[in-house]
């Protein structure tokens, strides 16, 4: 008994020994494969992170040697032919002249960066384009081929477009002494008036939006030069790619304050007097009939639901709350009385005034507000085309419902 224990004992013993030998063989021969693994998916990573890094990188440009666009404006020519001028900013500090202005002419986009491209000693580059400028001739013949083309190169969807009054030639060639980088003092302009919400976005995505849309039309800004100055004269309206009228800043507070929703706009206007002292301002012996109104820190929400489908009739809600800034008339605004009059004379004439505007919208057939996307959004049922809707457009009534809260006044009595 005792052998065959201590035999089975042995046995045992040399089977664990072998076991454990083999386990040991095996655990080292998989430590040595992990190994090599981790240091092949090292190379791995980094051979993919060098490829991704090479296979990302655009060619690189000297500065020197490259010819920033800032702002480029199109003309059409006679024959086909467009023009395009582009104004450069010259980098080298000793140059006399701020800017580089050039031009050239083709039937398409590449084909006047090129002739560009021959006269300059620098590589014309479309990727800092920040405004876009059409000539008044150009717009009304339609846009859309050079939106289109722009739209495809390195510029994206950032820069903004405008409509000049004249030529965009002109108006680049023009002498700037003040303001030194005409593009850049262009998109500052057009910058400055949407961040104020004198002006709705006009950027190249949000006309190319609008020109698709079955139910909306494009509008853009609408400059003029006038000497050294460069001003936004109102907002140039679009049937389809062709400009066909403009409104002025009046107007496009309203546009705006129908499609979009204002938060600390500014508006200006007049009211009839109302009882109290004489106004300050006087022609004569004569007493203005309207004394000017401004109305600062406005914000404002807009509802406008479909009420009859065929022929359309729609319902605007619009809830307006201000604050009087300006008002060119002693009054005592402690008065809730006084300040009721005076919201009720401002209500009515915004109303009115929005009514003439939607006259005037149906009238060119141009729908800048987004009507017809109203309208395809709260019928769903039915496929709706652009030119169906110009059709049902002008047949369309538009009741405008305002209501307005003067939340409290700057003006000390």
């Amino acid at each position: 008994m005792w052998f065959s224990h201590t035999r089975h004992s042995c046995t045992s013993w040399r089977r664990s020994k072998r076991c454990g030998v083999k386990r040991g063989v095996e655990g080292t021969s998989m430590r040595v494969v992990h190994k090599i693994l981790m240091k092949k998916r090292g190379v791995c990573i980094f051979i993919t992170c060098v490829l991704a890094l090479l296979c990302g990188c655009e060619p690189s440009h000297v500065l020197d040697e490259t010819g920033l666009i800032t702002v480029i404006g199109f003309d059409q020519l006679d024959k086909g032919l467009y023009r395009g001028t582009a104004s450069i900013p010259v980098v080298n500090t000793l140059a006399k002249q701020k800017v580089q202005v050039v031009s050239g002419t083709g039937i398409t986009l590449r084909g006047i960066v090129n002739e560009m491209d021959l006269q300059l000693d620098r590589k014309p580059r479309l990727g800092q384009l920040r405004v876009i400028l059409y000539g008044e001739e150009m717009a009304k013949n339609g846009l859309i081929s050079f939106v289109q083309a722009l739209d495809r190169t390195e510029v994206g969807s950032r820069p903004y477009l405008a409509v000049v009054d004249g030529k965009g030639y002109d108006f680049i060639n023009a002498s700037f002494p003040e303001q030194g980088n005409i593009g850049m003092y262009l998109y500052y302009t057009i910058f400055k008036n949407v961040r104020g919400e004198q002006l709705p976005s006009p950027t190249l995505h949000e006309f190319l939006r609008a020109y698709y849309s079955e139910g909306s039309d494009p509008y853009l800004p609408f400059i003029v030069r006038k000497g050294d100055d460069i001003r936004v004269k109102g907002l140039a309206l679009f049937r389809n790619d062709r400009y066909v009228d403009w409104v002025k800043p009046q107007q496009t507070f309203y546009i705006k304050l129908i499609r979009d929703q204002f938060r600390t706009g500014l508006f200006q206007t007049s009211i009839p007097k109302i009882g109290g002292e004489k106004g300050k301002k006087e022609q004569g012996n004569q007493k203005l009939k309207e004394i000017p109104i401004v109305l600062d820190t406005l914000s404002s929400k807009t509802e406008t639901k479909l009420i009859s489908a065929n022929p359309p009739v729609f319902r605007v809600t619009i809830k307006i709350r201000t604050r009087l800034a300006e008002i060119d008339q002693k009054l005592n605004l402690e008065n809730q009385q006084v300040l009721d009059q005076i919201t009720q004379e401002i209500s009515k004439k915004m109303v009115h005034e929005i009514g003439d505007l939607i006259s005037f919208l149906q009238k060119r057939d141009v729908d800048p507000i987004g009507f017809g996307e109203q309208y395809r959004a709260q019928v769903r049922s039915e496929d709706l085309t652009k030119d169906e809707w110009r059709k049902r457009y002008k047949q369309a009534k538009i009741n405008i419902d305002l209501k307005m809260d003067i939340i409290r006044s700057s003006i000390t009595n």
